[in-house]
């Protein structure tokens, strides 16, 4: 799972660089003029920090108590719903 997460994320930083981040209003407009190596690493860097953190933190320890959970992929499809029987 983490492997494909992490590659995602960043597959999508690089999409967003260089669609949604081109919109000067947009709070990540500040990444959109980054080289494809910065960009890289900057994607990297927030992985680390906030959404790896959070996933561990806050996401997997609760997810028993979830009332539907999405299994992903590698390309970030849905490979798998469990729904939690109430």
């Amino acid at each position: 799972m983490r492997k494909n997460i992490v590659s995602w994320y960043i597959d999508r930083f690089e999409s967003l660089r260089a669609t949604a981040f081109q919109n000067s209003a947009s709070y990540f407009h500040k990444y959109a003029n980054l080289t494809e190596e910065e960009s890289y690493a900057m994607a990297r860097q927030i992985w680390n920090e906030i959404n790896r953190p959070n996933l561990h933190e806050n996401i997997l320890p609760t997810r028993y108590r979830a009332d539907l959970i999405l299994k992903k992929g590698s390309e970030h499809f849905i490979k798998r719903v469990k729904v939690r029987k109430i």
